[in-house]
Order: structure tokens, then C-alpha cells, then sequence
């Protein structure tokens, strides 16, 4: 029980974004494009675990890990709101409007992405109050520390196939 209590919202989370990468590349679900991104982006709540591990562990109170684990991830609404609103967005553009102006959803990536992103800071900010009890100045620093670990961890995974040739191209 306490192994799925601690799985089934980080697989959610996984398999949600299998949907999404199929749904962004073909417009459609199809299990060919799901099954392949949902173990590519399982990285996302792996980071993430391991992230809340190094930030909680040492005092969690009376929670255990696995329960810690699912009230975290309870928190990622306003992402999967903002994916919901990528794949609504994308899948109604036609082929020629997403080649030549994409300007729904960039503004939707951008704006949608901010409040995804002020809104969670919230959400997660209340579970460090509230769940892991501590004190206003304890939670947000443990929220900026869990966030710069997971993120910067994400974004260099995301970004690893691009970056040298990025860089050394601006070297040049």
C-alpha cells in the first residue's frame, strides 16, 4: 500500500506528459508517441523525489516518505491545467497558423506559464506550511531550495542536447 501511495501521482504525472508530447507532436493520443515519452519525462517527478528528499528528510515530522510523496505531488494542478491548455490550444491550430504565427499560444505559454508558475509557488508553499509544518521563513526557503534542485536539474536535462552546440556557437 505505501509503495502505491507513493507511485500512483508521480506516474500520473509521468504518463500526463506522455499525453501531452502526443498531443503536441501528432494532435492526437496515440500509444506509439505515449508510451516512449511517458518513460522519457519520468526523469521530471524522479527529480523532483529526490529533490523533496534532500529538502525534507532530516526533520518530516510524523509523515512518512511515501505519504510525503503523495501530498507533494498533489500539488501539480496548475501545471497539468497549463499542459490541458497547450494541448487545447495546439491540436485547434491548423498546420498553416502553427507554421507561420503562433501567437496564441505563446502568449498562452508565456502568461498561462506565469500564473501556472505563481500558483504553484503557492500551492507548494502552503504544503511546506501546513504539511511539513514549518514556519513562514522555513517554508519559502525550503521551497526555493526544492525549486532551484529540481529545476535547475529539469532544465539541464531538457536543455543538454542543444546547450554546447548553443554555446560554442555564440563562442565562435
Amino acid at each position: 500500500m505505501n509503495t502505491w501511495l507513493c507511485l500512483k501521482r508521480p506516474l500520473f504525472l509521468s504518463f500526463f506528459l506522455g499525453c501531452t508530447v502526443s498531443f503536441l507532436t501528432s494532435g492526437t493520443l496515440t500509444l506509439r508517441l505515449i508510451g516512449p515519452a511517458t518513460l522519457y519525462w519520468s526523469f521530471v517527478p524522479l527529480i523532483e523525489i529526490a529533490a523533496l528528499a534532500a529538502v525534507c528528510w532530516s526533520n518530516r515530522r510524523n509523515v512518512r516518505f511515501p505519504r510525503l510523496i503523495d501530498l507533494f505531488f498533489r500539488g501539480y494542478g496548475p501545471w497539468l491545467l497549463w499542459l490541458v491548455g497547450m494541448c487545447a490550444i495546439w491540436a485547434s491550430l491548423s498546420p498553416s497558423v502553427k507554421s507561420f504565427d503562433g501567437t496564441v499560444s505563446i502568449v498562452w505559454l508565456g502568461a498561462g506559464g506565469a500564473l501556472a508558475i505563481a500558483w504553484s509557488l503557492y500551492v507548494d508553499f502552503s504544503f511546506f506550511r501546513s504539511v511539513m509544518g514549518r514556519s513562514p521563513a522555513r517554508a519559502a526557503r525550503d521551497l526555493a531550495l526544492q525549486r532551484v534542485i529540481s529545476w535547475s536539474l529539469i532544465m539541464s536535462i531538457i536543455a543538454a542536447p542543444t546547450i554546447w552546440s548553443d554555446i560554442t556557437g555564440r563562442l565562435w
